[in-house]
């Protein structure tokens, strides 16, 4: 049997309207809605994102494993202080709003000098004040101030408090391992 083929030029268009059924016209148009609607949504998905990249997000903090290659880039021997366990503070509810109080759990540590073990005892006694520099701290603002400040003047703010209170040596840097809210 011999195949015939028609090489006429062809509208695609009104060979659409002429050749399928009824029922599949609809499911063509149903499929083309389809993928409209997806290129759509990942469209203005995209916008929002440029909108909202690294608005009011903490910059991720190293863990304190990671002690070793910040030796290496800042030069010094320093040692990770964890003896803060979890916090969690209970932030003022919003005069402007009638949202209630939220929870933030935050888990701190610190960088000290390596070799100063008197500093580390120090800290270790003054764990108990340092807990409730940082849950003053964050439970004398609201959720809204909070986000609002940048990273660094909350970290500035509580290490200047801390290191007020310490007096055989001042920690160099605060990072948190966790910074949650919760409603």
């Amino acid at each position: 049997m011999k195949m015939k083929f028609d090489f006429q030029k062809r509208n695609f268009w009104d060979d659409f309207k002429n050749n399928n059924t009824k029922m599949e016209r609809i499911l063509y148009y149903i499929i083309a809605g389809l993928i409209s609607i997806i290129i759509l949504v990942t469209i203005v998905a995209s916008i929002a994102k440029l909108f909202t990249k690294n608005k009011n997000q903490l910059i991720s903090d190293p863990l304190p494993t990671e002690i070793e290659s910040l030796n290496k880039k800042n030069g010094e021997e320093m040692a990770a202080f964890t003896g803060i366990s979890t916090i969690r503070a209970t932030t003022l509810s919003s005069p402007s709003s009638s949202d209630s109080p939220s929870i933030l759990i935050i888990t701190p540590w610190f960088s000290y000098p390596a070799d100063d073990t008197e500093f580390y005892e120090e800290l270790s006694r003054k764990r108990t004040l340092i807990t409730s520099i940082l849950t003053y701290y964050f439970s004398s603002k609201t959720k809204d101030e909070i986000i609002a400040l940048p990273e660094e003047t909350i970290k500035s703010a509580l290490l200047t408090e801390i290191n007020g209170n310490l007096s055989l040596g001042k920690l160099n840097q605060l990072y948190f391992t966790d910074f949650i809210f919760f409603e």
